[in-house]
């Protein structure tokens, strides 16, 4: 019998997009995921880089097909499923455009067309050349464009999107889908203007601390709480909305100043606990802000912090150490920035039961999936769609293989560390509360009971007299 028609699928569409999914050791991947299904993946993410733009609008919102499709596929996503996960997504892009005569880029003017976005096609088609060019030295390639101080403020920008497709582009070995953020990076617009300019940055790099911390600085877990009570962020406005100018400079002003007492060493030992201590500092910061007597909620901007530092040890594969502490202080000015830019919320952390931590990859197999409490999980994950959920549930499953942060970090007075994380419980909160599409109505589905992402200054009385659901 033949195939239906509808089921026929052009597989050609790989070879005319050059996507072949590899994957990097560092990353999420289960085991057992069968070749088919795979194929069915680097078909589906040819088709969006063939169709699709990079970003969805005018106003620079993001296509975030290749993350859905590939997040639920590291998490055991049938074929059946990352087509239906396309085909949600796909009636909300705008179509792709071509390279012209116009809008070429060269090595000459690379730096001439930043935040212009009529020049993305011809970014890409650069660093497409550029990356085929490179041979098997691609990555390294890849970091120093995307590092290039006289880019991070656009790589970094846009809530870490350039830097969540990049991270994908090295995860899974796609030259392709890298070429598309180092694009997507370049032409970004920027947010908070002042905080990756080259001086200001060198000086957050440089670890200057303020004369009233520790020497070898203050953690990342003391260093919040400073700025909650730190007389700058009584400045900030509920009245204002989060992103206008006062409620951009005040947390542009604050990340500047307690960035510089966070210290990272240029050698492996430092990167890796201060990736640790970093991860699991977002982690409580994502699941604590909620007040009690209130319904418990994740803030949007904050979840973004938690999907993009999952990428932070596959990019570290590419860089030296050296480049690796210059990612960590970037990433970190940028959770101190987003952190105020949400009012310095207080974080409400309560003790429940211990999580059961995953200690390595094998031991989520699938063949335990009757007796792994990641499973079901996974399962709802996969099954959700909101764009973002299941990105989050892989930068928790990280935080509990990872089993938070280093035991041998300074235990001292000045350096103080954050509560053990319960990785399971926020990651099973996330996949329970986050019910709502972003592919219909938010307020129909509101109305119907179903749940989303909340936005704002949310340390405000205010907010959670305006926003919050009594219990």
């Amino acid at each position: 019998m033949e195939t239906p028609t509808s089921t026929v699928h052009d597989y050609s569409v790989i070879e005319q997009a050059d996507m072949h999914l590899g994957h990097s050791s560092s990353g999420l991947l289960l085991p057992g995921i069968d070749p088919a299904t795979r194929l069915e993946a680097s078909r589906l993410c040819a088709r969006d880089v063939l169709e699709n733009h990079v970003f969805f609008n005018e106003r620079q919102f993001h296509n975030h097909l290749i993350h859905h499709l590939l997040a639920t596929f590291s998490m055991g996503a049938s074929a059946e499923r990352l087509q239906q996960i396309f085909d949600v997504n796909k009636p909300m892009q705008r179509p792709s455009v071509d390279c012209s005569d116009k809008v070429i880029i060269t090595a000459d003017n690379i730096w001439d067309h930043l935040s212009q976005e009529e020049y993305y096609p011809g970014y890409v088609a650069f660093f497409k050349a550029e990356l085929a060019g490179a041979g098997d030295e691609w990555k390294s390639v890849a970091t120093r464009y995307f590092l290039d101080p006289r880019a991070l403020s656009m790589t970094m920008s846009g809530l870490f999107h350039p830097l969540i497709l990049f991270g994908y582009g090295l995860e899974f070995e796609s030259r392709v889908i890298t070429a598309m953020a180092l694009a997507q990076g370049f032409v970004h617009r920027v947010a908070f203007n002042s905080i990756l300019v080259p001086e200001t940055f060198k000086e957050i790099c440089s670890n200057s601390a303020a004369p009233n911390m520790a020497e070898k600085g203050a953690s990342l877990w003391k260093i919040i709480r400073a700025m909650r009570v730190d007389p700058l962020a009584s400045k900030l406005s509920f009245d204002d909305t989060p992103y206008s100018l006062t409620n951009s400079t005040i947390p542009e002003d604050l990340a500047i100043k307690y960035a510089k007492m966070w210290h990272v060493e240029a050698t492996e030992t430092s990167v890796n606990k201060k990736y640790a201590e970093l991860l699991s500092v977002i982690a409580h910061i994502y699941g604590s802000v909620s007040r009690p007597g209130y319904a418990m909620v994740f803030e949007f901007a904050i979840m973004h912090l938690l999907t993009s530092v999952y990428f932070l040890p596959i990019i570290f594969d590419a860089l030296t150490v050296d480049q690796q502490a210059v990612l960590l202080h970037a990433h970190s000015v940028q959770v101190l920035v987003l952190f105020a830019a949400v009012g310095c919320p207080e974080l409400y952390f309560t003790a429940k039961e211990p999580a059961d931590v995953v200690a390595s990859l094998e031991a989520c197999s699938l063949e335990d999936k009757q007796t792994n409490p990641w499973f079901a999980v996974f399962e709802k994950a996969i099954a959700s769609n909101d764009m973002h959920v299941a990105k989050v549930v892989r930068a928790l499953w990280r935080g509990s293989i990872i089993s938070a942060f280093a035991e041998d970090l300074p235990e001292t007075d000045s350096y103080e560390l954050p509560p053990p994380v319960n990785w399971l419980r926020i990651a099973q909160d996330t996949v329970d509360i986050i019910t709502a599409s972003s592919f219909e109505d938010k307020e129909k589905q509101i109305q119907e009971g179903k749940r989303t992402w909340v936005r704002g200054m949310i340390a405000f009385d205010e907010f959670w007299s305006k926003y919050g659901e009594k219990i």
